[in-house]
């Protein structure tokens, strides 16, 4: 059907694409969380091998595989991921939410640019990625068609491929939501997110949101090197654009990483708050607790390696010839 006037295709082509694309990340999102699912109720049935304290013990008690310890940390990195990227598909829903009921809030729209390219990129390469850890939870039976982790995972890898790639959701994000906006949206996003860090009571989440401050001081170095190469190639080192482009992904998933923090953490609050007086749902909350804490505790150094990554880089791959390759 008609969506708009004549001689304005390309525009509203790309409206439609803007929604696609934000469908796209909620698909990821909710593929990785049935994945995660899959994965956790084999964990609790399938039976073998004794508790890893009594392994020398032949006739130990044989223990649902939940209990070992290599399964039960990637059961932990699905479950934050899910969570997380539900978390950054939820806070973009309702910026756009915002947005819509004030069309003239430039600041309202800015942040749903910014947070497009999070949401289809970084949903979509992540589900993928720790899909694979859902497969290996089941072992030889994720191959089976008996369960659904093998055809998740070829149908997932497709969301990181149409209506934008991951690369160019990641030149996106710099060039035009960063770059273009002359950095407004992303350092309003960074201020709000840094008062949060700073602004919380002296609790047993201190640590993470000194973790999370961190994270930010990490994400502003990261994007001042690229900012750094970007204005000496406008200023006649043109190569230097390469080495903004050699970490554009890399931005892409810093940015990700921080904001699913933020919303993370911002979910332990409530739950450290329910606990005292929780019955049936103790469990619930510990668990959201527990997820915020890993995923705040292991995103943290990747931030800060990218950060040293990006400072270091001399765009000498650009200089490699084709041949070597």
């Amino acid at each position: 059907f008609l969506v708009g006037g004549v001689h304005d295709g390309i525009r509203q082509m790309f409206r439609v694409v803007e929604h696609a694309r934000m469908m796209i990340g909620t698909k990821s999102a909710a593929t990785m969380s049935t994945g995660y699912l899959n994965a956790l109720a084999y964990a609790t049935e399938r039976v073998q091998g004794a508790d890893l304290t009594e392994a020398s013990d032949k006739s130990a008690p044989r223990v649902p595989i939940i209990r070992h310890p290599d399964v039960r940390r990637m059961l932990m990195e699905q479950k934050a991921t899910a969570e997380g990227l539900r978390a950054l598909v939820s806070y973009a829903a309702a910026a756009q939410g915002l947005a819509e009921t004030a069309p003239d809030n430039l600041s309202l729209a800015a942040r749903c640019d910014l947070l497009l390219p999070l949401v289809k990129g970084y949903a979509s390469e992540k589900a993928y990625e720790v899909l694979a850890r859902s497969l290996q939870v089941l072992g030889g039976s994720g191959y089976t068609e008996d369960y659904p982790l093998e055809q998740y995972i070829r149908d997932s890898k497709v969301d990181t491929v149409y209506e934008g790639t991951t690369g160019i959701q990641a030149l996106d994000l710099f060039f035009r939501k960063i770059a273009r906006d002359q950095g407004t949206a992303v350092q309003e996003l960074l201020t709000e997110m840094r008062a949060f860090a700073k602004g919380g009571p002296d609790d047993e989440l201190t640590p993470d949101r000194d973790l999370l401050g961190g994270m930010l001081d990490d994400l502003e170095v990261q994007l001042g090197a690229m900012v750094d190469h970007l204005m000496a190639s406008l200023g006649g080192d043109t190569d230097r654009i390469y080495s903004v482009g050699l970490h554009t992904n890399a931005l892409l998933a810093s940015m990700s990483e921080a904001v699913i923090s933020w919303q993370l953490l911002r979910h332990a609050e409530v739950a450290l708050a329910a606990l005292p007086t929780a019955t049936a749902d103790a469990s619930f909350y510990r668990g959201k607790l527990a997820a915020a804490r890993w995923f705040v505790r292991h995103s943290a150094p990747q931030v800060t390696a990218r950060r040293a990554d990006a400072e270091a880089e001399d765009g000498s791959l650009m200089l490699l010839e084709d041949a070597a390759f």
